[in-house]
């Protein structure tokens, strides 16, 4: 069957959709489960040849386990077994239309892929991803609460995607903490880059002075690192929490985030180029050890890293998530109502 924007068909026999280097298993809901088993089953077969007949959603009541009751002759009833395995009440069925089954299903797999982009995504979070001791390692001063707890938002928020998408109140007020984190990230990424700044002109007394100076920028790139990342991960999670794919909003958010990377990038490089002239050109006097073959290296891999003419590896995954809703996306539905999703 083909709708203009949705074309619905059968697949050959012999596709392996066990092949992870061609298909993408996408990870579904307990609720979406049977909804997506019945429309592989049923409901596609029957739209594949334009034959639909009566078709029901079912709802459960509030509070019991979302899972029919299996018979052992085949399909289910409306029956709920909790977990001492006792009725515990009974599921209605009403009836719908072809149209209403498939955009259902085809929200749950919505919430599916955006799980599986925001994982890519999150992949290149690096900084986020370490575990919270290390973060406490190198964050410091008044905005170090205020991090932690934003980054443990943004982790929750991102563990519960597909569980907070089904639920409106909960998913907007999510939207709305998102927002907050992003503005957040933007505040202490200011705070940071201006302690740099600062930590990097002041006359230099001596070389131990030097030193601790380099250390204490080593500390604020991390701290840096870290709040580019929540603000780039708030800033995609938005968008898939509230499935705004408007492609001029996307154009924007794109301009918008990549442009804000640049310039903490710009300004970060010329901080590091004046930490490694100041390093060059110290000499020291002649009561001094001067060494600096262990932070020279350091310093000069930072600069390199973000003098590069390459794309930086995060700004690819924000251009790749930003680019994803536009490309012709394939889902592919087993007779289990597992989906797949070709890579």
């Amino acid at each position: 069957s083909d709708s203009g924007l949705l074309k619905v068909s059968t697949c050959d026999a012999g596709i392996n959709l066990s092949d992870d280097t061609k298909f993408k298993k996408l990870e579904t809901g307990s609720a979406h489960n049977i909804q997506l088993s019945a429309l592989g089953q049923n409901i596609l077969p029957t739209v594949a040849t334009n034959m639909i007949s009566n078709a029901y959603r079912v709802e459960f009541p509030e509070g019991l386990p979302h899972v029919l009751t299996a018979l052992k002759q085949g399909g289910f009833c409306s029956m709920i077994k909790g977990e001492s395995g006792r009725f515990v009440g009974s599921a209605s069925f009403y009836q719908m239309s072809s149209e209403a089954i498939i955009m259902g299903s085809f929200t749950a797999m919505s919430i599916a892929s955006g799980q599986y982009f925001l994982a890519q995504i999150n992949d290149e979070m690096k900084m986020m991803n370490l575990k919270l001791d290390d973060i406490l390692e190198f964050l410091y001063g008044d905005k170090k609460a205020e991090l932690v707890a934003e980054l443990s938002f943004i982790k929750y928020a991102y563990e519960n995607y597909g569980s907070i998408m089904e639920h409106e109140h909960q998913r907007s007020a999510t939207i709305a903490s998102l927002q907050d984190a992003k503005i957040v990230a933007m505040k202490d990424i200011e705070f940071y880059i201006n302690d740099l700044e600062k930590t990097v002109t002041h006359k230099v007394k001596d070389f131990a002075d030097l030193i601790k100076r380099t250390q204490k920028s080593l500390q604020i790139k991390e701290c840096l690192s870290l709040s580019q990342q929540l603000y780039v991960m708030s800033s995609m999670m938005e968008i898939f929490y509230a499935q705004n794919m408007d492609s001029n909003y996307l154009k924007y958010i794109e301009k918008d985030v990549l442009s804000f990377i640049d310039k903490c990038d710009k300004r970060m490089l010329a901080s590091f180029s004046t930490l490694k002239g100041l390093l060059d050109g110290y000499k020291g006097n002649p009561l001094e050890k001067v060494d600096k073959t262990k932070c020279e290296p350091i310093i000069e891999r930072i600069i390199n890293d973000l003098n590069d003419g390459e794309e930086s590896s995060m700004r690819k995954a924000v251009r790749s998530t930003l680019h994803a809703p536009e490309k012709k996306t394939e889902y592919y539905i087993d007779n289990s109502g597992d989906v797949y999703l070709r890579a």
